[in-house]
Order: structure tokens, then sequence, then C-alpha cells
């Protein structure tokens, strides 16, 4: 797959909606917060896997699934992650509800390819939603919007889109206030250059964003709305966000260098990867995120630190140390 410059986007009304002020002030006013890369995947990061393994390996499905077996996380507590998050002067923490290979991190009622369904029995997601609100932090959701594993995906679009907006639907309700929700999935600058990745990627219609952002504010108006998608802002999105980089710059070959009039926000990992990959374990210092997180304070920018949680539930030690050596926010 690779990026190019002529591009069409699915049309987005202004009847998609946007968040309140309230809402919106809050994103711009954190300034900070933490995400998380955490998912089934966490369990083949041994040797050489990231959360796009089922991708990049071509596990079979009905292969790939037996790690839901092995995917017991006894060590989670969703009061220390909080307390992590308070202790470090993050404002809102953002975890992968559902990444590409479509495992849910909550109980839904759509799939038996979630977290409750595998030996640890428990909903992710609503075990954390009280211990960040009692700490007074916001919680964001990330949803792929692409689903490598769900039949729809492939062969009933339209099937697939009542799936994932049943998903929105279900995050938007269970959890209480959101702050804020981050798709991925959707790349219209990316063409695939194989069948293999198409099948694996392309989209077969439009996403019918505007009723999903319609949706979102219409259920939680105080959450803000962006979508991964490398091109400039559509009707519904809140705010813009960079990968590894600052607003405008594309120094990884597929950032937008078009800054639009909303909010701006840059995302960067905290190790190599975005996943748990203890294969290439090098965790950055306090200082070099301190300089990173001055540069996007600079440029009036948000900053998203990601961090790759290990199968067994907790951050890594050494990620947990540099979080808690963070001065206090910088504006």
């Amino acid at each position: 797959m690779h990026s190019v410059d002529e591009f069409s986007v699915e049309p987005v009304s202004a009847a998609a909606g946007r968040v309140s002020p309230g809402g919106i002030k809050a994103f711009r006013d954190a300034a900070r917060g933490l995400t998380a890369h955490w998912g089934l995947y966490s369990t083949l990061a041994q040797t050489h896997g990231t959360e796009w393994i089922y991708f990049s390996d071509r596990i079979p499905c009905d292969v790939y699934r037996k790690q839901m077996d092995l995917f017991n996380p006894v060590r989670f507590v969703a009061e220390e992650w909080a307390d992590l998050l308070l202790e470090s002067g993050f404002r809102f923490f953002m975890i992968t509800a559902k990444h590409h290979d479509g495992f849910c991190l909550w109980d839904t009622d759509s799939t038996d390819f979630k977290i409750s369904a595998c030996s640890f029995r428990r909903d992710i997601l609503a075990e954390l939603a009280p211990a960040l609100r009692d700490r007074g932090i916001a919680l964001h959701f990330y949803y792929s919007l692409v689903d490598w594993t769900h039949p729809a995906y492939r062969n009933d679009w339209p099937a697939y889109v009542d799936y994932y907006q049943a998903h929105v639907k279900e995050l938007c309700s269970r959890f209480g206030k959101l702050g804020g929700i981050l798709f991925d999935g959707c790349w219209p600058r990316i063409v695939f250059d194989d069948d293999d990745e198409t099948s694996y990627f392309a989209a077969r219609g439009n996403w019918d964003l505007q009723g999903t952002y319609a949706l979102i504010h219409d259920l939680q108006p105080d959450a803000v709305i962006t979508n991964n998608s490398h091109v400039p802002p559509l009707n519904g999105e809140d705010y813009q966000v960079w990968e590894l980089d600052l607003p405008g710059e594309n120094t990884v070959g597929f950032n937008c260098t078009q800054i639009g009039s909303l909010p701006t926000a840059c995302w960067w990992n905290l190790n190599s990867g975005w996943s748990y990959q203890p294969w290439r374990h090098n965790v950055k210092s306090p200082a070099q995120i301190v300089s990173t997180m001055k540069s996007v304070a600079d440029r009036g920018a948000v900053f998203l630190l990601n961090v790759g949680p290990r199968p067994f539930g907790d951050i890594h030690p050494e990620e947990q140390a540099v979080l808690r050596a963070l001065p206090p926010l910088l504006r």
C-alpha cells in the first residue's frame, strides 16, 4: 500500500453535527492524554508480533481466535491504571475498544469475538470507566473501521456498516460520559498494491460517517470526534490528528500537510511500537518525551502519548516510571 496526492472522500454534510463548546474546551485544556493499544494481538508479541500480526502473518481466523484461550490479563486493575494517569498528569485516556483485527474489549451484544468470551470473562471498558471517572479523567475510545475478521466486511457492506454503528451506539450508551472517539482505518489517500491488501483493508462502500458522527454528537454531545484519515477534516470531526509528526509536517510519509481550522493533536508512542512488542523494547527517556511535548505545546496542539500494555494486564514498569517522571503541564 502507498499514499497518493489525488483522492476523494465520501460526502459529509453539516448534519453530522459538532461537539459542544464545553467539550472542545475540555479537550484543549487537557493538553495531554495517554492512549493504549491493547488487545488479542498482545499475546503474540514475544518474537515479532505487532497489532497488525493477523494481517502481516496472514493468520487464519480460526487459528487467531484460539488466542482467546490465552488472553487472560489477570494483573489488570482498572484503579491502578487510573492512578497512574492521575499521578502522571494526564487528563484523559484513550483505549483501543476495537482494532483492525475486530476483537472487542467490551462485552458487546453483537459478536462473541470479545474480551468477556476469553478466559478473562470480564469487561475491560466497564471496569475502566468508573475508575477514570472517580479521578476526573475523561475516557476516549479508539475504534477501527477496518475489520479483518468480520465476514460482512468483505461480503455484505450494508450489514457491516450496521454492525459497526451498533458498536458505536453501545460505546456511547454503556460507559457514562465520554471525552471522545477516534476512528482509524478510513484512509482516502491510500492505494492498495494487490488483491490481498485490498481484501483486508478496502472499504466496499461509504462508511456513512455522517450518520456515525451524528449518532455520537447526539448521544455524547461533549465528546470530540476525530478520524485518523490523514486528510483534511470532514464535517462532524472536531479535531485533526497527526501520527509521529507535528501539525502540517509529514516526515513519516502519510500525514496531512494541510492544517484546517480545527484544534490539533499529535500522537507519539512511548516505546518503539504502538502495541506491546518486547522484541524491540526501547522506552524513550523522560527528556525525549518532554522535548516532544514542548514542541507540540509550542504549536498549540494536544499531546497524545501511547503505551502498549502487556498481555497479562499491566503497563510495563519502565513505561510507568517514565510517565511518573513527566513534569506538570507545559501550558
